[in-house]
């Protein structure tokens, strides 16, 4: 065997001397030459995870439904049809959402265990709202900036049955009670989250005229969505499935026996908010409907009857006519 060229002393003292760089350098001169791709795309580490409610289909699902609600309920208000549809789901810092120059009015609301949301409306609508609300054609005719103190007043009704609708919505998700915090038309003491803490958005356009498209927001700060995440990240099927005979008659067993709130309402009349102010006991209230015209059953917000007034062992009763909707039944 040969005796080596330089010494284990020798190859010591030159190694020494050779800089890290050097030392890889040299390696990657003894590998073989690597083949490159011919072209190579930019990827961006920043956005391949970022969290937004499309990834969510349970969210989105039930933001669909919240249009379909909102629509039906809205078209009852305003004794028109009313189009409602989701303009935009996105994910917002909640700075951007308070730092707008449209007038906007601020419903937060607080549910126990999750914290605060907020929705958001422009001031126009609200005006809208109310006008309709007492009445009127329901509509704006001007840009307000704020809200008058009976238009304040009337936007606490407004919030309390926003505040019902989003707690049905939520319900087969996770029963929550959605309780208003607070409602005001300035956004800078409204507590909702920290400024840079990101909202799950979906923005609104409700269309109640030709001529007056209003924006609606719900906002929910993504610490309020935490505990049902995995919930809303399950995937709505579509697909027919079969019906459990069992558990659909135990279900209309428990629906017999609850309770429901049943209305029997004459008419609504139209006055000024002047005329009402001076309203008093013994005064007449405009209303149209003649003696024999039918009336209107209601459950909770769905008319289901037609009916006309009577009586009944001295006392005042509803004669069922006919049903309004499939559902009604005798």
């Amino acid at each position: 065997m040969s005796e080596p060229i330089l010494a284990p002393e020798e190859i010591e003292a030159l190694m020494a001397e050779v800089g890290t760089s050097e030392h890889a350098d040299a390696m990657f001169a003894a590998l073989p030459p690597i083949k490159q791709p011919e072209q190579v795309e930019k990827f961006f580490f920043a956005g391949s995870d970022e969290d937004s409610p499309e990834r969510y289909p349970m969210f989105v699902n039930l933001q669909e439904r919240l249009t379909e609600m909102l629509d039906e309920q809205w078209k009852e208000l305003f004794r028109r049809d009313i189009s409602v549809h989701v303009q935009e789901l996105a994910s917002t810092v909640y700075r951007d959402l308070i730092t707008t120059d449209t007038p906007q009015v601020y419903f937060v609301f607080e549910v126990e265990g999750n914290g605060r949301m907020m929705v958001t409306f422009d001031t126009a609508t609200i005006v809208a709202f109310v006008d309709a609300m007492l009445g009127g054609d329901g509509e704006s005719s001007e840009n307000p900036q704020t809200l008058s103190p009976v238009e304040l007043r009337l936007s606490q009704r407004i919030a309390e049955k926003i505040g019902n609708t989003l707690s049905n919505l939520w319900k087969p998700v996770q029963p929550l009670t959605f309780e208003i915090y607070k409602l005001d038309y300035d956004p800078q003491f409204l507590a909702v989250t920290s400024a840079m803490e990101k909202c799950f958005s979906t923005n609104f356009d409700v269309k109640i005229s030709e001529s007056q498209i209003g924006k609606l927001g719900i906002h929910y700060p993504r610490p309020f969505l935490e505990p049902m995440l995995e919930n809303l990240r399950v995937t709505v099927s579509d697909e027919p499935t079969e019906t459990d005979t069992e558990w659909t008659d135990a279900l209309m067993d428990r629906l017999s026996s609850t309770p429901a709130s049943l209305r029997f309402e004459l008419d609504r009349c139209q006055i000024n908010i002047g005329t009402f102010l001076a309203l008093k006991p013994g005064d007449f209230l405009p209303i149209k409907t003649k003696a024999n015209d039918p009336c209107k059953l209601w459950i909770e917000d769905i008319p289901i009857f037609k009916a006309s007034p009577g009586e009944s062992d001295g006392a005042l009763a509803a004669e069922l006519i006919e049903p309004i909707h499939s559902g009604g039944m005798s």
